[in-house]
């Protein structure tokens, strides 16, 4: 008999919990009209924030507000709308339940979000994109105009990188579906990986990771890959004019369509290739300190 009690004790515990959990959470429906090239600005902790472009000149949040929000901090004016999740002060250094949004956006629109711990998915832009997030992953589909994207501790994949895309992590893989253009990636903890497209130039950067660039470089805009610890591993056409320029402290170097690396010093393993294939095109440069440099063609 006190067995049951005790059970039917911790039931009814369990049930107002979540019924105080189910309550906390807030629907939010909200539509404000902006115009069609407005910049958007969108702070959030945790969750997961979606942003959809659209053809309707109106900003239109849509979701669930969690556990400890306050509510939103919504300023529209003529030079465009930013939207902030506000927490409770009683929160502060606390865990929160996440705020999970889903944002429709002029397509044309400038946006720039900010998450502490929040995953960010973006669809549907044409405009600038900037994204920033300490602890989550973040996804960008189809062709914004300008992308500019830093992580600390959250993936990054990006499926089509404009001309002049700046991407970074600090822990997490960084992937680009279509390179279009001049691109910059760097990593401290993890790979780059391009899986297609043409570069007009490209730093990429990782200290502890493998770059891989199926990305064949164009004919203009120099190509400059290093890693710390890592192979990198680039894709080429085999009569495209460009100069080589490979080094490796601890190695190898495999190339399909020129000469052989030579060893640089009888005391140690590091090799040094150059070559060049036709005249002019851009410089390439590839350096590893601890893994392999591969030149493969399409």
């Amino acid at each position: 008999m006190n067995t049951n009690w005790q059970r039917n004790i911790l039931m009814l515990a369990l049930l107002c919990a979540l019924t105080g959990l189910a309550s906390a959470s807030q629907e939010v429906s909200q539509r404000y009209p902006v115009a069609r090239g407005a910049e958007v600005s969108i702070e959030s902790l945790a969750g997961t924030l979606t942003i959809e472009g659209w053809s309707s000149a109106e900003v239109e949040i849509t979701g669930t507000l969690g556990d400890g929000v306050d509510g939103l901090d919504v300023e529209n004016d003529e030079d465009g709308i930013s939207i902030e999740v506000e927490y409770d002060e009683e929160y502060h250094g606390r865990q929160v339940v996440g705020t999970n949004l889903t944002i429709r956006v002029p397509s044309g629109a400038e946006l720039s979000v900010e998450t502490v711990s929040a995953s960010i998915a973006v669809s549907g832009l044409t405009g600038s994109v900037q994204l920033e997030s300490v602890s989550g992953a973040i996804h960008v589909a189809d062709r914004p105009s300008h992308l500019e994207v830093e992580n600390v501790s959250g993936k990054v994949s990006v499926d089509t990188a404009p001309d002049g895309a700046e991407l970074s992590s600090v822990s997490g893989a960084i992937r680009v579906g279509t390179a279009l253009g001049r691109l910059e990636a760097g990593n401290v903890s993890g790979s780059i990986l391009i899986e297609g497209g043409e570069l007009a130039g490209a730093d990429f950067e990782t200290v502890s990771g493998n770059i891989t660039c199926n990305a064949v470089p164009g004919a203009r805009g120099d190509v400059d890959m290093e890693t710390m610890s890592g192979t990198i591993t680039l894709v080429v056409k085999a009569d495209a004019p460009a100069s080589y320029h490979f080094e490796t402290f601890s190695g190898g170097i495999a190339n399909q369509i020129g000469p052989e690396a030579t060893k640089t010093s009888r005391y140690t393993s590091e090799k040094e290739l150059r070559f060049n294939t036709g005249s002019g095109g851009p410089a390439i440069t590839l350096s590893s300190f601890s893994g392999s440099i591969k030149l493969v063609t399409r």
